[in-house]
C-alpha cells in the first residue's frame, strides 16, 4: 500500500535532544506512539523485543474506537502476569462473550512512559505485587479503512507474581472473571479469539496477535 496517498492519524515526534540513556527523561506533554530511545531503554533492562507489525482491515467496531480522533491513549500494554504455580492469569469482561478470555491490557496516556503505565495498570486491573520479567515484544498495527490509515501499538511483558490466589476484580472495572491458564491453553485462547464471530471478528483476530506472541516467547 505504499503507493498510495495515505490519511494518517497525528503522529508526533521528539526532539532528539529530549531523550536520553542516563535514566533521566524530559518527556514533551505528548509523546509519540514510538520513542526509540524508550524501546532501548527498556530493551536492555528487560530484554530485546520481538517486534512484528500487521496490516489490518478496520471494520466498524474497530473504526469507532481505533480511529477516534479523541482516543486518549498513544499505546497499550499487555501483560502475562505468570503466578507461583506457573500458570498465566487471563480475564473475561462483563461485555465479553462468555467463552471469551485473554490477556490483560491497559492504556498508555501520552504523557506517560511505558514502565509507568504498565505498572499502574496492573495494580489497578489485578492489585497483585509484580516484578517485570521480560519485555518479550513490541507489535505495530496498521489499521486500513480505504485509504486512511490508523496506528496503534502494543507494548508485551511477561511479569511474575509469588501471589497464587485469584486476583480479586477491583471495584469500578469491567472485568467478570479470572482465570489461571497454562501455558499451552493459552495458545487456545488465542485460537477462540480468532473463532468469533459477528462484530467482534475483527477485534478477536487483531486480539489474538499479542497472544501469539506470548506463546512464541514464552
Amino acid at each position: 500500500m505504499s503507493d498510495l496517498a495515505l490519511e494518517t492519524m497525528p503522529n508526533f515526534e521528539p526532539n532528539e535532544n529530549d531523550w536520553g540513556h542516563d535514566g533521566v527523561w524530559t518527556a514533551p506533554a505528548h509523546l509519540p506512539m514510538i520513542v526509540s530511545d524508550e524501546v532501548a531503554e527498556l530493551a536492555a533492562r528487560y530484554g530485546a523485543p520481538l517486534r512484528r507489525c500487521f496490516d489490518m482491515e478496520a471494520d466498524d467496531y474497530i473504526y469507532s474506537y481505533r480511529f477516534n480522533k479523541t482516543i486518549d491513549r498513544r499505546a497499550e500494554v499487555v501483560f502475562a502476569i505468570e503466578d507461583g504455580a506457573g500458570q498465566l492469569w487471563v480475564h473475561n469482561k462483563i461485555h465479553y462473550p462468555r467463552n471469551v478470555f485473554r490477556l490483560p491490557t491497559g492504556g498508555v496516556h501520552w504523557e506517560e512512559l511505558v514502565v509507568e503505565a504498565l505498572l499502574r495498570e496492573v495494580k489497578e486491573e489485578t492489585g497483585l505485587e509484580v516484578e517485570i520479567a521480560r519485555f518479550l515484544g513490541l507489535v505495530e498495527y496498521r489499521f486500513w479503512c480505504g485509504r486512511a490509515m490508523a496506528p496503534f501499538a502494543s507494548y508485551i511483558f511477561h511479569l511474575r507474581s509469588a501471589c497464587v490466589d485469584c486476583p480479586k476484580v477491583p471495584h469500578g472495572e469491567t472485568i467478570a472473571e479470572f482465570r489461571a491458564v497454562s501455558r499451552r491453553a493459552l495458545q487456545q485462547l488465542a485460537a477462540n479469539l480468532r473463532n468469533l464471530e459477528g462484530k467482534r471478528r475483527a477485534w478477536g483476530e487483531w486480539r489474538a496477535l499479542a497472544h501469539d506472541l506470548v506463546c512464541d516467547t514464552l
